[in-house]
């Protein structure tokens, strides 16, 4: 192993990381100590009275337990909010106080491989959001990993990569997750389409109605209600599906002793998995792979976080007319970004096509460069820069660069959204 290969979990209540082993071609999650047997670190942070000493995880609890100092939970809402916590006085921004969790959840698995390159980090979280995602970037930038060296993921993308891992009779038909935590049920799905080119995975995520606190389970009678819930749920999601497998994660599947007839329901005739590491281990099975030059996942995967639709243009090169792409059906929308060069030939419009994975009919879509100076044929030059602020709205920018010192740059930018059905 030359530098680590992470995945790191991010959650309000727990996170986990995972490290990638090319040696035996698996991800192995991290504890916070060797008296730890669990992979669920607390996502919590707690500054020592009156010192510059900080402490996570279930550490952080005994210490702001037993008063030795000041405690922040929730740290990823926090950071999404774009909030803040004072603690003896000073104010720390959430971004702050995120860096300093992940920093030390990076030198834990540092100490354990004695390793302190990091050659990938993939991040996986429950949704998306383009202002969060900058802030996680910061944080990895902080913690001393470049941004080129991380990735950001969903925890549907995760469960993919995850199971697609894993044994092909797993997953040789549909494959499904109940994700039981604090936040409440999760359940995902994906399924092989096949005759199709490129393969297509198709994912879904749902926050069910069904789910329920956690502390239900304190007691005999709520665990009876809980295991009730559930198994009207599993019958309703699994009927009349050809499922392979299924998946439990999260805090309330640490034991399944108190679910005997949801877990009997989800046998039937399927395999069943229990596990912490899902959505870590599916990120660092991610980080091992995009430093590879070919791909173990040779597919388009389509889920939310995803772009269900390629984006190109026609352009003539070198006397050809070549096909140019600007975003790939299957590309997570925040690393989708490009731009190109052209010089427009007996045209004041650029057209753009739209085609769904896997159709070979294709929308077009048009901007308008007549608002450009007026200039003689073939010396304009643009700049066309394609980007996305979610899987499904696009955004185009069309830069006047001018042409050279006889025809100046005017200056002006074209700015089209457009959202990708």
């Amino acid at each position: 192993m030359q530098g680590l290969l992470l995945g790191m979990d991010l959650c309000d209540d727990y996170s986990q990381v995972s490290c990638f082993n090319p040696l035996a071609m698996e991800a192995e999650a991290i504890t916070l100590s060797t008296a730890e047997s669990s992979c669920l670190i607390p996502t919590v942070i707690c500054k020592k009275k009156q010192e510059d000493v900080w402490f996570i995880g279930e550490e952080a609890y005994r210490r702001a337990l037993f008063g030795e100092g000041t405690m922040v939970d929730k740290l990823v809402k926090l950071a999404r909010k774009d909030g803040s916590a004072t603690i003896e006085g000073v104010r720390y921004s959430a971004e702050d106080l995120l860096g300093r969790y992940v920093a030390m959840l990076l030198e834990k698995a540092r100490a354990k491989y004695r390793l302190e390159e990091i050659d990938s980090l993939v991040f996986t979280v429950q949704t998306l959001e383009a202002s969060f995602l900058d802030r996680l970037i910061r944080v990895a930038e902080r913690c001393g990993v470049p941004r080129e060296l991380v990735h950001i993921l969903n925890h549907t993308e995760s469960f993919v990569y995850y199971v697609i891992s894993q044994k092909q009779e797993v997953w040789a038909n549909a494959a499904c997750m109940f994700d039981l935590t604090e936040d409440g049920l999760h359940y995902y799905e994906m399924r092989m389409i096949r005759g199709r080119k490129p393969k297509i995975v198709e994912a879904k995520h749902e926050r069910m109605e069904e789910g329920f606190s956690l502390d239900l389970l304190d007691n005999a009678s709520g665990e009876h209600l809980g295991d009730t819930i559930l198994t009207a749920c599993a019958e309703r999601l699994l009927e009349k599906k050809v499922v392979s497998s299924v998946f439990l994660t999260g805090k309330g599947f640490l034991s399944t002793d108190w679910a005997p007839n949801f877990i009997q329901t989800i046998c039937n005739k399927r395999r069943a998995f229990a596990g912490q590491h899902v959505f870590a281990s599916g990120a660092a099975y991610i980080a091992y792979d995009v430093l590879q030059e070919k791909t173990s996942y040779p597919f388009v995967c389509l889920c939310e976080g995803r772009i269900a639709s390629t984006v190109s243009l026609m352009a003539r090169y070198q006397g050809r007319n070549e096909k140019v792409i600007l975003a790939e059906a299957g590309t997570n929308w925040y690393e989708a970004r490009s731009r190109v060069e052209l010089i427009p030939d007996g045209t004041d419009c650029l057209e753009l096509s739209i085609a769904a994975c896997g159709i070979p009919r294709s929308d077009k879509v048009r901007i308008d460069l007549s608002e450009f100076p007026v200039r003689p044929n073939k010396t304009t030059r643009i700049e066309v820069i394609v980007s996305f602020t979610s899987e499904d709205c696009m955004t185009v920018r069309v830069i006047d660069q001018g042409f050279g010192d006889l025809f100046p740059a005017s200056g002006r930018v074209l700015r089209k959204d457009f959202y990708l059905s």
